[in-house]
């Protein structure tokens, strides 16, 4: 069949895996005659937008298109889906927003790559199960006639971070939410939700809540939603739990990482209000690490914080991938692209004390960077690195290097780099830039020495540590939480230890 519309011509011609209808111009065609049902055909298409026309329904003969990786339909006039969108098993990213959806196929579950969906702005009165969905990472429901959420979408292997479901007529948040391993932001704003269960202070990555505008029984709760980060939203709802849970005091399974670590977290909230603002070394320890600042550090990056944490287990690949990808998280987000503050992580049995947190001529440093195959000096690491960000903005044709690469020019004009150094005199740690291959962690490793560091902000170097430490405990990292005696600060709770009184002001 010959295609009617010129894009579909073209496309065809030119095997093209890329198709954008939108505006106008498509509006009217479609008013004409339709859809130009050639498009169809076009097995050899990944990505397919039909967007801003009064497109009203689709045909089964979609599913023909196995190849898409990305349908975009968002602001049509859709009143329907067709039942063929279960043969689309490909496709990663899903957005029908802004239609006039009342309902959607079960088949929508089918669709086993799916991980961003978006069915915002439509009239839907429930949604169809979706807990086939296993990559599903971002749902968007908001705006919607829904009461309800699937109960098959809360499952411990889900990698569902970020749920939005305002404005909805939503009246409860399921107590199944802390199951949700993986959630950082939900969205259940203005719905009619009277109740927050005490299961949402177990959702431990969530770090984006919103529940404005809701009926909340509790005045305090309704206030805090209002003015308080999630942080302190979730605290508000643990503590008012008080006794209801009580506290778990033996140890937690190797395999209990996304289990009930509610009150385990609390108490390392409370433990790290006390150790941060620890300002003097203990001399008692004989395994006692010490780092001693000199003035030119001050000069150049002033503000440091370190702490050791023991009786990690990191034995299993996924542990190990699990325990760096927080301090790639963490650099991506508070420590803004290391903008702001900047983490390393050290095998503490490859570190000798004491250490010499230093500032020195771009010359005069070398380190074994972590990754590379040999040993280099400052200036060639950047040099090498700011290679590696022009090839990687080549390739992928930007104008500029991407925000992650942003760091490198951190040091532009500085005379002097920032570094750490062992009692051997080897560098093991050149911030913002890298860390040493001498003291990479592995999965024998079984204490760590952390160490987080910043040239604008003591602040942002506490909260910095105190989310590691808490996420490593949340997904279950360290050994047991042993008990301990409330005054007795040397036995702090993870197997923390403070290397204190070294903290630039």
């Amino acid at each position: 069949m010959e295609a009617n519309w010129e894009e579909v011509q073209v496309a065809h011609k030119e095997n093209r895996r890329e198709l954008v209808l939108s505006g106008a111009a498509v509006d009217q065609k479609i008013t004409q005659n339709g859809v130009d049902p050639t498009i169809y055909q076009l097995h050899l298409l990944n990505f397919l937008e039909i967007s801003r026309t009064c497109l009203s329904e689709l045909s089964e003969d979609l599913g023909n298109l196995t190849g898409l990786n990305n349908l975009i339909l968002h602001s049509n006039k859709l009143t329907h889906l067709p039942n063929s969108l279960g043969k689309l098993q490909q496709v990663k990213v899903f957005d029908v927003s802004q239609n006039e959806l009342e309902s959607l196929p079960d088949t929508v579950g089918k669709m086993a790559a799916l991980r961003i969906f978006n069915v915002s702005c439509n009239q839907l009165k429930q949604l169809p199960g979706l807990g086939e969905l296993e990559h599903l990472a971002h749902l968007d429901v908001s705006h919607n006639q829904l009461s309800h959420l699937p109960d098959d979408m809360y499952k411990s292997d889900s990698l569902l971070a970020e749920l939005y479901a305002g404005s909805n007529n939503l009246t409860e948040i399921s107590t199944d939410i802390s199951v949700l391993p993986a959630l950082k932001v939900l969205d259940m704003s203005e719905n009619r939700i009277t109740e927050v269960p005490t299961q949402l202070s177990g959702c431990g990555k969530l770090k984006d809540l919103n529940l404005k505008n809701n009926p909340l029984k509790d005045r305090r709760l309704d206030k805090m939603v209002k003015q308080c980060q999630a942080k302190a939203i979730l605290d508000y709802v643990r503590q008012k739990a008080g006794g209801a849970k009580g506290k778990g005091k033996g140890k937690k399974g190797k395999h209990d990482k996304h289990g009930s670590g509610g009150d385990q977290v609390s108490d390392l909230a409370v433990q790290m209000d006390r150790v941060l603002q620890v300002t003097s070394t203990s001399q008692d320890s004989p395994d006692q690490i010490r780092v001693q600042v000199t003035a030119a550090a001050l000069q150049v990056r002033p503000y440091l914080v370190c702490c050791i944490l023991r009786n990690l287990d990191l034995d299993a690949p996924e542990d190990l991938r699990q325990f760096l990808a927080i301090q790639n998280q963490l650099h991506d987000t508070i420590c803004g692209k290391r903008t702001q503050a900047t983490i390393a992580t050290h095998d503490l049995a490859a570190v000798s004390s004491p250490l010499i947190f230093d500032a020195r001529a771009p010359a005069e440093i070398s380190i074994h960077p972590l990754g590379r195959q040999k040993e280099m000096t400052s200036l060639s690491v950047l040099r090498v690195l700011r290679k590696e960000a022009e090839q990687q903005r080549r390739d992928k044709k930007r104008n500029q290097v991407s925000g992650i690469h942003k760091y490198l020019d951190l040091l532009n004009n500085m005379e002097l780099y920032p570094c750490l150094v062992d009692n051997a005199g080897d560098v093991i740690s050149f911030p913002p830039i890298t860390n040493s291959q001498k003291t990479k962690l592995s999965y024998s490793t079984k204490a760590v020495l952390v160490e987080v560091s910043s040239s604008t902000d003591l602040a942002v170097c506490k909260t910095v540590m105190e989310e590691l430490l808490k996420q490593t405990v949340e997904m279950g990292l360290c050994g047991s939480l042993t008990d301990t005696q409330a005054d007795t600060q040397a036995e702090a709770r993870v197997s923390l230890e403070v290397i204190g009184g070294y903290l630039g002001h």
